[in-house]
C-alpha cells in the first residue's frame, strides 16, 4: 500500500468499481486497491459516488491548499480507534510526569535528528559551531513550557545554518503564511505533506490524533501529528530539500511569486512530489529489520501506543548513520 499524490486540477469520478482522475486533457485510472492515502494539492472535486467507494476501501484523503496550508482530511471509520486508547492517551496527557516523559523524548528525537542532519552536511562545510551549540542544550523535565522553549531554540539555531547548507539561501528566516522565498516555500510544502502522512499513520495505529504531549491540543490542527512530524522533519523534509537545491534539480524557474508569496509552479510541484515519494520509499535497516520512511512513521505511532498500554517504554526515533 502506498501514497498517491495529485497536484493537478481536476475531478475524481467513479465508473462501476473503477475511479478516474479527470482533467481538461486527460483521464487517468486510479489504482485504488493499492492506495493507502491520497494527498491532494491541486483543486480537485470528488463525486459523492466516488467518495462512497473511497471510504469503503478505507482510503484516507488529505487536502492541502494552494498556499501550502493543511485544509482537511476525509477519514473512513476506524475500528482500531477505541475509547480505551483515547482514555490512556488522556491519562498520559493529564499526568504531568507521564506527559513530560513523552514530550521530552520527542524533543530528544528532534535534537538528535537535527544534529545528525548537520553532521551530514558538515562533511563539506564547517558546521561544528552549530552542532556544538545545539549539543549543549540539555533536554530538561522542568515543564512543558520549558521543553518547548528548548525545542524552539534548537530549531532557531538549526535554521541559522541554512544559508551554509542550501545553495541560493544567502540569508534565511523561517517564515510562512505566506512563504516569502523558495526555501521557505519548500519547507512549508514538505512539512504539510509530512504532517498529512503522519496523520494517516496515526489513524492506522488507532491513536487519537487530537491528544498530544509536546504541542498543546488545538481546535485548529491534529496536534499529535505535529508532535510526531517534528521528529522526522530534519531527516525527511530538510534532507530532501538539500538534494533538490544543491543538485539544482529545482531552481528559480520552478517558482512563482505573487501577492500571496512564493510557491512552486505546476512543474515544480510535480518534481517535488515525485522526489518526496521516492524519499518515503527509501529503505533503512534498523535492528535487522527493513523499513521505508513511511513504515518508520507508522512504527513510531505503534511505539507510542505500546508505551501508553504499558507494553514498551517509548523512545523517539533517532536517525542512524
Amino acid at each position: 500500500m502506498y501514497t498517491y499524490y495529485i497536484s493537478k486540477d481536476g475531478k475524481i469520478e467513479r465508473e462501476g468499481n473503477t475511479l478516474y482522475f479527470i482533467g481538461e486533457d486527460f483521464k487517468k485510472h486510479l489504482p485504488v486497491m493499492n492506495i493507502r492515502d491520497l494527498i491532494i494539492t491541486g483543486k480537485v472535486s470528488i463525486s459523492s459516488w466516488a467518495l462512497d467507494y473511497i471510504s469503503k476501501l478505507g482510503i484516507i484523503v488529505h487536502f492541502i491548499s494552494e498556499d501550502y496550508t493543511y485544509l482537511s482530511t476525509i477519514m473512513p471509520s476506524n475500528n482500531d480507534e477505541t475509547g480505551n486508547i483515547t482514555i490512556k492517551q488522556a491519562i498520559h496527557y493529564l499526568d504531568t510526569e507521564k506527559r513530560m516523559y513523552i514530550a521530552s523524548e520527542i524533543v530528544k528525537g528532534i535534537k538528535h535528528n537535527i544534529i545528525k542532519n548537520l553532521k551530514y552536511y558538515n562533511k563539506k562545510i564547517d558546521l561544528n559551531n552549530f552542532i556544538e551549540r545545539i549539543e549543549s542544550y540539555k533536554v530538561s523535565n522542568d515543564s512543558i513550557e520549558g521543553l518547548r522553549g528548548i525545542e524552539g531554540n534548537i530549531w532557531n539555531l538549526y535554521y541559522s545554518a541554512f544559508p551554509l547548507i542550501y545553495n541560493g539561501a544567502e540569508k534565511f528566516e523561517r517564515k510562512y503564511n505566506p512563504p516569502p522565498d523558495p526555501l521557505n516555500a519548500l519547507i512549508s510544502y514538505g512539512n504539510t505533506i509530512l504532517y498529512s502522512l503522519v496523520l494517516s499513520s496515526i489513524k492506522i495505529s488507532g491513536l487519537n490524533p487530537s491528544i498530544s504531549y509536546l504541542h498543546e491540543p488545538s481546535d485548529r490542527s491534529f496536534s499529535l501529528a505535529l508532535d510526531i512530524a517534528d521528529i522526522f522533519k530534519p531527516v525527511i523534509v530538510e534532507r530532501l530539500i538539500g538534494t533538490l537545491l544543491n543538485k539544482k534539480i529545482l531552481n528559480d524557474k520552478y517558482f512563482i511569486y505573487n501577492e500571496k508569496g512564493c510557491y512552486l509552479n505546476e512543474y515544480g510541484r510535480r518534481i517535488f512530489l515525485e522526489n518526496f515519494k521516492n524519499k518515503m520509499e527509501d529503505t533503512l535497516k534498523i535492528n535487522n529489520k527493513y523499513y521505508s520512511y513511511q513504515g518508520l512513521i507508522t512504527e513510531e505511532c505503534y511505539k507510542l501506543k505500546r508505551h501508553l498500554e504499558d507494553r514498551e517504554r517509548y523512545k523517539a526515533y533517532r536517525a542512524e548513520d
